[in-house]
Formats: structure tokens, sequence, C-alpha cells
């Protein structure tokens, strides 16, 4: 089977998605269904993660149906409060970028969530920051963005996401260079979708946000600097982003991009132990199929297997460094 782009956008846009769904058999999921909650509208990473997930995961829950349902709000607060308020038996999962959403509205007290009533079973696409200007844009180089920022306060805006990595990126680069985060015209968006289609469509003068997942309107526009330690020239042409402020004689700390995963709640583990390691075991068998892997191949979205300890590990690095700069915000 050949999977086009326009295959992918027409699963990615329907929403919301019912997907696979077949006769119960009698291997079917002991849940008998199985919700994917995204906590940001549809079209963004996190969305086509889910719907990628939906259409092959029902195959291998015993055509168990699976459903993706969008729940946006407040940065992925009331998605993710929502999440957890749902039946824990195995009925409901989470395709969230834990980092930095779900790490961002526990440490800021959104949602009244708990850090510990999520189990992540896998971070199944991991990105990295990019500052990206549209194409149209006159910015070459990070120190032309900065100068303009720095001369013309009011001129420059931003699209972010509030409480995300890549606002808190933005706002310690400010920081570090002593510009006033004033001197900016922060534009907020609720999700990667809709900011990643202000920026394509010149509507603001920067972002910064995940690189991987922004594949999708490469062609409109133009990275200046990657937050990575190496660069990553076959998927953008940019330095690295203490390369790019070089001349500018300052450095600024790497944070970590988007981790998307597949999470449960907490008390579903302790609860259903034998239901959930059904699920695990499903969704790691998807993830070796090879039409799964030339699907999201097609979609640019990623298909890792790091498991609930090496995920855990990464998300609780990002974690504490959070903690440390979340008062910037």
């Amino acid at each position: 089977m050949t999977y086009t782009r326009r295959t992918l956008l027409r699963t990615a846009l329907a929403a919301p998605a019912v997907l696979g769904l077949g006769t119960l058999g009698a291997n079917a999921y002991p849940a008998r269904k199985l919700s994917l909650v995204v906590p940001f509208d549809a079209g963004g990473s996190a969305d086509r993660m889910a719907r990628a997930i939906a259409q092959f995961l029902p195959s291998e829950l015993g055509e168990t149906p699976v459903t993706v349902v969008n729940r946006s709000g407040g940065s992925g607060a009331l998605g993710h409060s929502w999440f957890v308020r749902q039946p824990d038996d195995g009925s409901f999962a989470l395709v969230s970028p834990v980092n930095p959403y779900l790490i961002s509205n526990v440490l800021r007290g959104q949602g009244g969530l708990n850090w510990e009533d999520f189990h992540h079973i896998n971070g199944q696409w991991q990105d990295y920051y990019a500052v990206f200007v549209n194409n149209e844009q006159p910015y070459q180089t990070m120190a032309e963005l900065v100068a303009d920022i720095r001369d013309n306060p009011g001129k420059v805006s931003c699209a972010i996401i509030p409480g995300d990595g890549g606002h808190i990126s933005a706002l310690i680069l400010l920081e570090t260079l002593g510009i006033p985060e004033t001197n900016v015209n922060w534009v907020t968006y609720d999700g990667g979708g809709p900011m990643r289609t202000a920026i394509a469509g010149n509507q603001v003068t920067m972002t910064f946000t995940a690189a991987l997942g922004s594949n999708v309107i490469k062609d409109q526009v133009r990275a200046l600097a990657v937050y990575r330690n190496e660069p990553d020239p076959d998927r953008w042409d940019a330095p690295v982003i203490n390369e790019a402020l070089t001349e500018l004689g300052v450095e600024v700390p790497v944070l970590a991009a988007d981790l998307r995963c597949l999470s449960v709640q907490s008390s579903f583990v302790e609860k259903h132990p034998d239901v959930y390691e059904e699920l695990v075991a499903a969704y790691k068998r998807m993830l070796e199929r090879d039409d799964f892997k030339a699907f999201i191949a097609e979609g640019q979205i990623g298909g890792d297997w790091l498991g609930p300890e090496a995920t855990a590990a990464s998300l609780q690095q990002s974690y504490d460094v959070f903690s440390r700069y979340i008062s910037q915000m």
C-alpha cells in the first residue's frame, strides 16, 4: 500500500477520528475501546501522532475501536486535567508532548495536576527547538534579528505557546542579552498547528518551536538557529544556537524540546496490570510493523521505542531543568 501526504492529511484533520472499527473478536482488548486524548487542537504534531496510532493500533488490540479526542485549552492544561478524570480501566490513554506541556502545567499549578498521576509508556517522538522566521522576513542571522529586537521595541512579534520550552528559551535568550521582554510583541497560540500556520503565513516575525514537527512548513520558513549541540543540516541548514550567538558574546542553555509520549494514568497501571501489559505489548508490536513505519515516514512522524524507564528518565531530566527556569514565565 502506498501512503500519500494527501491520505495522511485527511487522516490528521478528521476530528474526531474513529478508526479501526471492526467486529470485536475473542482476543479483543479487555477495555473494549480506547480513546486517545490529545490536549491540543487537530493538526498539530501530537494530533498527527495520535491519528497514526489510531489507524494501526486497533488490529493489534483484537480490532478494538480506537478514537482520537481533542481537548484543547490552557496550553494543554485543560486536556491533561480532563484525561486524569476519565475511567482508569485502560479505555483512555494520552498522546501529548509531555515535555514541555505537561511539565509546564504541573510546575505552573495549572489544572490541579500532579506529576505522579501520569505513567508514560513511551516517548515516541523526540524533537529539538529551532528559531524560525518566514522566508519573506529580511533576517539571515540571529545577530540581525537580535539587533532589530533591541533597537526597535515592539516591531518584532514572536509566536509562542505559553509555558512551553520554546517560550522559556526565548525569555532566557532575551534575559541573557539584557533585552527587556517587552521589546517583543508576544502572540500566543494553543497548539503547534495554529502557531506554525501563523509563521508560515508571515503573520508573525519569528517563533521558537519544535524543529522536526515543523517539517510540514519547511518551504515557507527559514531556521536561524537550532537548539542542539551539533547541527542537523539534512533537516535544517542552520547553525547551533550558541554558534549563532558567538558574535554577540553570550551562551544560552540548550533545552530539550518536545518529547511526544503515549501515557496512561498511574492508577490504571496499579489497578489493572494485566490490561496495561496487553496495551504496551500491542503498541510495541504496532511500532515494529512495516506498514506503520512506512506511514509515519511519509508523514514525518517519529516512531521510536524508548520504553517506560528511559522515557521516565528523560522526562525527569527535563522536569528538573524546567523547575530551574519556570520563574522566567
